[in-house]
């Protein structure tokens, strides 16, 4: 395996016991989240893995540093800040 390899280093993702347990927050709590559309208020960024939610720990910290905007918000951030990072 190359020594570069960034997804091998990466940390693991998280499922919803993960997430609920740093959010300290409770697992329906979570679901109920995740049925919400990106746009909606309260909506958490995830990525689904067939179809298993996971979170990224890295996203999770950002968004609540962030304040916890709607996931879709959350991603446009993410999108305006990887172009601010490959201009410079």
């Amino acid at each position: 395996m190359p020594e570069n390899d960034s997804a091998a280093h990466a940390a693991p993702l998280w499922d919803v016991d993960a997430c609920a347990s740093y959010l300290n927050k409770s697992r329906r709590w979570i679901w109920l989240m995740i049925a919400r559309t990106p746009e909606q208020p309260g909506s958490i960024p995830h990525v689904r893995i067939g179809r298993s939610p996971r979170f990224i720990p890295d996203d999770i910290v950002d968004w609540v540093r962030g304040g916890c905007p709607p996931a879709a918000v959350f991603r446009q951030w993410q999108a305006a800040e990887e172009k601010r990072c490959r201009r410079n």
